[in-house]
């Protein structure tokens, strides 16, 4: 490190460094006049001189020969090597050292032969940092160092000793490690050791587990994302793709955009819902297409629909019957297709064979299956289904609606902008929150509160999230998805636990997950695929945390699995 030296500094360091062979160095940058002195600095061993060239300073440096401190120019003159330099790992890496004392060593492959050139002679001390960045998209390489550098070892007269192992190089996207060796004999010889790490982010890593084979359910194979049809009991990362912004999971497959406008998908494909333009399966992601401005996406049973940031609506996928992708027809669509002319489209959500959106207006519009009136039209036409988006009433004020993720589920909610949450549709279990079990045909008011910020339904469960980080459950609780300790359902929200740190939470099939604003990451209800990512089959019937990680951002249960993707990196370096 160096010192600059304005008027009168005090160096206190306790620090013994002896019989290194060369000095310590306190810079004055080449300003001025200046003096210092030390506190309990130990420095040489009264015979020799030491003199520690720091990384980015210039002009004369002072040294010491133990006993007195002096001012000299360093062979040379000024250190003008002592400057940055960018290099990039490659297997055979050399580093020249008239380009900079302070190198940014970006990896993006395994080090196996790293070498320096350029280094003094010996009898001139030389101090370089190496700012070793871990590969923006996580890759944990691997530098194998020359045997000339030593670690953390203890100098006994010219013998070290206590040798120590190369250091462990921070892991994530972007960790980093700063290194600094040091140098007297001409790089025979290098003391090394770490002076501080950085952690790295986790980029927007995807991540999966579960039920990922072709029985749970049929057609259900290579959801997970993970390139096979094996199930997993913990989260498991979806290839090395980064940057993933959102994430929509069904039953049997998924869909995803990520921070660059793209849309991926894979999984169950019969029915054309993965929207590549055909009916075939993928075990991991691929894109739809090549456009860039896809912002919201969401999934019903084997259906998507997807708002792009023009505002626009398209749909792909299964459509007979009921025509909920709202092409006022019932044919299947491999490709997307532009649902209507409108372009103020803010948010979509789907139950599993019917459609909602919200408009810019504030207004609320529905389509496809209409049994038990989940379409809200207040019966207006019996059950039958509506093929083409349909206002719901005529108020002006919806501002969210609830996410489906998986299960048996023909209920929704929807939060108006003053707070307050209305459901409609089949209540058999309770889901609808009103106190009884007898199914709405038009949106009606749940309680009195006027502070909910998010609501999402799971398999006739719903999961409410108030402004003050308060979770609310009701509905159906077989497996104890409802996070209260039993398996009673619930007729009314019910708060779960006494946190107060819930920032998300949806249902999937029998069970439920939810994220605190600390970005860790829950999971309770049924486990029998390893769905709820606890490395076990085991069912919870209250909250229990998923690893130790704080790092989640967006979760999305599916039928008997679950995706989840991690925050925005820590370094963004």
């Amino acid at each position: 490190m160096a010192i600059k030296v304005v008027g009168t500094t005090v160096i206190d360091d306790s620090r013994v460094v002896s019989n290194l062979g060369a000095a310590l160095s306190v810079s004055n940058g080449g300003t001025g006049a200046g003096s210092f002195t030390t506190n309990n600095l130990l420095v040489g061993n009264g015979t020799s001189s030491f003199q520690l060239i720091a990384p980015g300073s210039s002009g004369n440096v002072l040294t010491s020969n133990g006993t007195n401190w002096y001012s000299s120019a360093p062979a040379g003159g000024a250190l003008t090597r002592n400057t940055r330099q960018a290099v990039t790992s490659s297997a055979t890496t050399a580093i020249d050292l008239n380009s900079g004392h302070v190198i940014d060593l970006t990896m993006t492959a395994n080090i196996t032969t790293l070498s320096f050139s350029n280094v003094p002679t010996s009898g001139t001390p030389i101090l370089i940092q190496i700012v070793v960045k871990n590969a923006s998209d996580g890759t944990a390489y691997t530098i194998t160092w020359p045997n000339s550098v030593y670690w953390s070892g203890q100098y006994t007269g010219t013998t070290i000793s206590t040798v120590q192992t190369a250091p462990t190089l921070a892991t994530g996207a972007n960790g980093v490690t700063v290194i600094a060796l040091l140098t007297t004999n001409g790089g025979t010889n290098w003391r090394g050791w770490v002076e501080g790490t950085i952690p790295g982010g986790t980029a927007n890593s995807l991540y999966a587990w579960g039920a990922n084979a072709n029985a749970y359910p049929v057609g259900g194979r290579g959801r997970l994302g993970l390139n096979d049809e094996i199930s997993r009991s913990s989260p498991t990362q979806v290839g090395t793709l980064t940057d993933w912004a959102s994430i929509a999971g069904s039953s049997v497959f998924a869909a995803a955009i990520k921070t660059d406008g793209t849309l991926w998908t894979w999984g169950y494909n019969a029915n054309g819902s993965l929207g590549q333009g055909n009916t075939t399966y993928r075990s991991s992601p691929v894109q739809v297409g090549a456009l860039t401005n896809w912002s919201k996406i969401t999934t019903g049973r084997q259906s998507c629909l997807a708002i792009k940031t023009d505002g626009t609506l398209w749909a792909w996928g299964y459509n007979i019957f009921y025509g909920q992708l709202g092409l006022n027809d019932t044919a299947n669509r491999s490709s997307p297709v532009q649902v209507g002319a409108l372009t103020n489209w803010a948010e979509v959500a789907t139950t599993r064979l019917s459609s909602f959106a919200i408009n810019t207006s504030g207004q609320l519009f529905s389509w496809g299956n209409n049994n038990y009136g989940l379409l809200g039209q207040n019966s207006a036409g019996g059950t039958n289904p509506r093929s083409s988006p349909v206002q719901v009433g005529a108020l002006t004020t919806w501002s969210k609606l609830s996410q489906h993720t998986a299960g048996y589920n023909n209920h929704m909610l929807a939060i108006n902008t003053s707070g307050a949450l209305f459901s409609w549709g089949f209540n058999g279990s309770g889901g609808l929150g009103l106190n009884d079990t007898a199914n709405r045909s038009s949106p009606t008011q749940v309680g009195a509160l006027t502070t909910w910020a998010q609501v999402n339904r799971g398999n006739r469960v719903t999961l409410g999230v108030t402004t003050s980080g308060t979770l609310f459950s009701w509905g159906f609780n077989q497996s104890g998805e409802l996070g209260l300790n039993n398996t009673v359902y619930q007729s009314s929200p019910t708060q779960v636990g006494a946190l107060t740190t819930w920032s998300t939470v949806l249902g999937g099939g029998n069970f439920s997950m939810g994220i605190t604003t600390g970005n860790a990451l829950f999971a309770w209800g049924s486990n029998i695929t390893g769905q709820l990512g606890l490395g076990d089959l085991t069912k919870r019937s209250s909250p229990v945390q998923v690893g130790s990680l704080t790092v989640w951002s967006k979760v999305s249960p599916g039928g008997q699995c679950a995706w989840a993707i991690t925050q925005a990196a820590i370094n963004p370096a």
